[in-house]
């Protein structure tokens, strides 16, 4: 059977899968209204943002009569920009940020940002995602509008079936897929890497490290008993096995200078077999092309070192919070965007942009990517687990270390060394229990 015909099977299997949520929306609550004329109200957000997440922030001013004056960080780099912003203590009314506990902590949430666990959303998010999500110490901080992103391979079957290679599920499938795709063309990259926008290849390491943290390498790091620097670390193995596939050709040329939003297209013409990315990518290469030829072309596998295990985190784009302002009128406005966006116009979000909803009572539009569903499928095949760095605040240099390691400027060892020396740096800044000596 064709590889694109085996994504169609699974595909359709997945749908059966699918419950479909209500089609009624909460109610809007009593809205929080500034006296006198409204605030514009500041925002920070990614530069991946989507064209329906724009959409809706311009229906919130139209319906509310809030202005909104956004700051758009760019991708690359968007951690260190924005955290580098936040500590000269400049505050938006608005953030876009991770929902990930070492993000979340970054920025000191008991003192920064507003309390939102009594807003109505929170009640009707989908039972798991704000428990390693948005929260800190029970508290919810923040609103989750987009589906958690699963990391995996994307591939363009159509590759993969002129080569005659399999999509891997395992570190050396991986290695296997390369040498198939270089044997048929040599024109076409095996595996196409964008660590010009420096955090991409963290898609690669937490993925392959999903089978050990499922294992009990994430509760050993957590309880202390083991390091992220330690002789067994999957996070050095991770790197190790990068440095393998780098030195194996399976990479592309300018992996150093490649932004990864150029990767779908190069995917979709063809030019690479694989590209390495979390589920974010699904809608870029619909936005590159259209629904129909993604759901034709591109499939979607998990994979992990020894076995597949989906890895899955909230994504920045689609995750909001409200930080502490002392303007009581811009507060009042910053929480009925909030209220607005996870209110009535979520549905019509969600049916634009075709993803799973994260809100109950919200219906799943009819549509759902090929890909997505694949993904669905895969979880509740495989199980899924958070990356190793979501519960290591501090660790902010993660994304700097896969390029140094690359240019050669760090070794593997050197690099997780760094790691766990901010990881103990992390822990103590946030009050977490330190590792024995």
């Amino acid at each position: 059977m064709k590889r694109s015909s085996v994504s169609r099977a699974v595909a359709g299997a997945a749908i059966a899968l699918i419950t479909l949520a209500g089609c009624s929306t909460a109610a809007d609550g009593d809205q929080p209204a500034p006296s006198g004329d409204k605030p514009t109200l500041s925002m920070w957000v990614n530069s991946a943002d989507t064209d329906q997440l724009k959409d809706l922030y311009a229906a919130f001013t139209a319906e509310t009569g809030y202005e909104l004056n956004i700051t758009s960080f760019p991708s690359d780099g968007y951690e260190t920009a924005l955290l580098q912003r936040w500590s000269t203590g400049d505050r938006p009314d608005i953030l876009e940020w991770h929902g990930n506990f070492n993000w979340v902590a970054a920025v000191n949430p008991a003192a920064n940002l507003r309390d939102l666990s009594d807003e109505e959303f929170v009640s009707r998010t989908v039972g798991g995602i704000l428990d390693n999500n948005a929260s800190v110490d029970g508290v919810v901080y923040g609103a989750i509008l987009n589906t958690p992103t699963s990391f995996g391979l994307f591939y363009n079957s159509e590759v993969l079936d002129a080569a005659g290679v399999t999509p891997p599920t395992t570190s050396s499938e991986l290695l296997a897929a390369c040498e198939g795709i270089r044997a048929y063309d040599p024109s076409i990259t095996p595996f196409h890497e964008s660590a010009g926008s420096l955090w991409t290849p963290l898609v690669f390491h937490g993925a392959y490290m999903a089978d050990s943290l499922q294992d009990g390498f994430f509760g050993a790091v957590t309880s202390r008993v083991s390091k992220v620097n330690d002789a067994d670390s999957p996070w050095l193995a991770s790197l190790e096995f990068y440095k393998e596939m780098l030195d194996a050709g399976c990479f592309n040329d300018d992996i150093m200078t490649a932004q990864f939003e150029n990767s779908a297209q190069v995917l979709l013409d063809g030019q690479a077999a694989f590209v390495s990315m979390h589920t974010g990518f699904i809608q870029q290469a619909i936005d590159a092309s259209d629904q129909e030829r993604v759901d034709e072309t591109i499939g979607w596998t998990p994979w992990a070192a020894t076995r597949p295990v989906v890895t899955s985190e909230s994504s920045p784009v689609g995750t909001y919070y409200l930080p502490v302002t002392g303007d009581d009128a811009r507060e009042a406005g910053a929480l009925e965007f909030i209220r607005f966006v996870t209110g009535p116009a979520y549905q019509g979000y969600v049916d634009a942009t075709k993803q799973l909803p994260t809100l109950e009572g919200v219906a799943t539009p009819d549509g759902i990517p090929a890909p997505w569903l694949i993904v669905q499928l895969s979880v509740e095949a495989y199980g899924s687990v958070p990356p190793i760095w979501v519960p290591l605040p501090g660790i902010t240099d993660l994304v700097n270390y896969p390029g140094q390691v690359i240019l050669g400027e760090l070794t593997p060892q050197q690099a997780v060394d760094l790691l766990q020396l901010q990881a103990e740096q992390g822990a103590e800044s946030a009050g977490l229990p330190a590792w024995a000596e």
